[in-house]
């Protein structure tokens, strides 16, 4: 056995080891190992660095003769991200934090109406005097005016447009220019105490800023419209009583004077059996060339005026009426069809919208429903259809809730009787009722598909 290195043992370039006796191997001749020749090594083709060049290699074997792969191609640049949309400006926050705070305390608006008006008597006795006896109806009517104003200072327009009925509205109570600086104080002293877990520094100094922006332009609306000598009420006689239930009464007014109105608004009414209770009446028809006003009447439970209205008024009672007010119509300039969903006497304004509309020069396809418990609660509906006969763009839908087996009305709720009808989702929609029914009707709507810009209702009607 030779105990040299076997060619491939070892380094082909390495000098042999010498070689050491062993005590059991015996010397012989001494043979050198092969060495083999070692071949020059390649030439690598030059690599520029860049971030694709590979790494140089660290102690390692000297780079093979293989082609070098081209570069990887650069990894696709990332999607631009959507801007972030701009913060709130403090009139858009402040506006938002009333609409949040104003539905938090929706539960407690009678309570919070009788604080609002004893913290307004303690700040301003004199105001005592504005109110009847039972302050709730007409302190909540005021509180309502004023946080619908508020909700609006991030739209200035919108604003704008409210200004004259609420002033108007204000003067007709007897309130002046000087005293809207007490009303804030009061209101902002009844939401501290009703405001709830949701009122803190931050919704506090929001509702200061909303009033702020708000008292100012009412201000200067109603020291203009105290200025222009016009009054703020109108006298009228009523020349017409009729009752068609025992809950129920058609009246006909007669004003000194015409009072301004647009179909689908309302006004105020106060009676001589209820001084001082201000009512909202609609008036049933669009308004007439000799200002002659009719409204619908109904007894509620527990409703002093309405209940004194239907029971009590008499031909020759003078009333007083308050400016017009609401923001139910038809836009003009709009080409959709219109969808219209009533209520019991919520189909008073929804007649007088349909009389003006048979007076443009280009009426819009319109789909009524008018809803009742029983087929008596549906009191225009006989002016509806007669409208409808010589009107072909108009279709009325009547609807019994607690008559199913007549034959002549839809079975079912309202807002039922409407999704099942069809698909409203191309069309405006203006509904006129109970906030219960109103309510109803729009979140049926919401669902089935009809945008929330398409959809009008008085966001205040009592």
């Amino acid at each position: 056995m030779s105990a040299e290195p076997l060619p491939g043992d070892g380094p082909a370039d390495a000098a042999p080891a010498p070689f050491r006796p062993s005590p059991t191997v015996r010397p012989g001749p001494r043979r050198l190992a092969t060495v083999r020749p070692v071949p020059p090594p390649p030439t690598a083709p030059m690599v520029r660095p860049g971030r694709h060049a590979a790494p140089d290699p660290v102690d390692g074997p000297a780079p093979s003769a293989a082609p070098v792969a081209p570069p990887a191609p650069p990894p696709p640049a990332p999607a631009p991200r959507a801007p972030r949309p701009a913060p709130p400006t403090p009139e858009a926050d402040a506006a938002r934090r009333v609409r949040e705070a104003w539905e938090e305390v929706g539960p407690q608006v009678d309570e919070l109406a009788d604080w609002f008006a004893a913290l307004l008597f303690s700040l301003d006795p004199g105001s005592r005097a504005l109110f009847p006896a039972r302050v709730t109806e007409p302190a909540r009517r005021l509180l309502r005016s004023l946080v619908l104003a508020m909700s609006t200072v991030d739209r200035p327009a919108d604003l704008a447009a409210l200004l004259e009925p609420l002033v108007r509205e204000h003067r007709a109570l007897g309130l002046r220019a000087g005293q809207y600086e007490t009303l804030g104080v009061a209101l902002i002293g009844a939401m501290r105490r009703f405001g709830g877990a949701t009122w803190d520094d931050a919704a506090e100094h929001a509702w200061v800023r909303a009033f702020s922006l708000a008292a100012g332009p009412m201000e200067d609306a109603a020291r203009a419209a105290g200025n222009d000598g016009a009054p703020a009420l109108a006298e009228a006689t009523v020349v017409g009583h009729r009752r068609v239930g025992w809950d129920l009464a058609v009246l006909h007014v007669a004003p000194d004077r015409p009072v301004p109105h647009r179909a689908g608004q309302s006004l105020t009414v106060e009676i001589p059996q209820r001084p001082r209770m201000w009512r909202a009446l609609s008036p049933v028809t669009a308004p007439r060339p000799d200002g002659l006003l009719e409204f619908h009447v109904r007894a509620v439970e527990g409703g002093w005026v309405s209940r004194a209205m239907v029971a009590h008024t008499a031909t020759g009672d003078r009333w007083r009426l308050g400016p017009a007010s609401g923001r139910l119509g038809l836009d003009p300039r709009s080409e959709r069809e219109v969808l219209m969903v009533a209520g019991g006497t919520g189909g008073a304004p929804v007649l007088a919208l349909c009389e003006d509309m048979a007076r443009w020069a280009r009426p819009r396809p319109c789909t009524v429903f008018l809803g009742g418990r029983v087929p008596d609660d549906l009191v225009v509906l006989a002016r509806l259809r007669a409208l409808a006969e010589t009107h072909p763009w108009l279709a009325v839908a009547p609807v019994c809730e607690d008559d199913p087996l007549n034959a002549e009305t839809l079975p079912g709720t309202l807002p039922d009787a409407v999704v099942r009808s069809g698909d409203w989702s191309s069309h405006d929609v203006l509904l006129s009722g109970s906030p219960a029914m109103i309510r109803a009707t729009a979140q049926a709507l919401l669902v089935d598909g009809v945008p929330l810009d398409r959809i009008a209702y008085d966001p205040f009607t009592q």
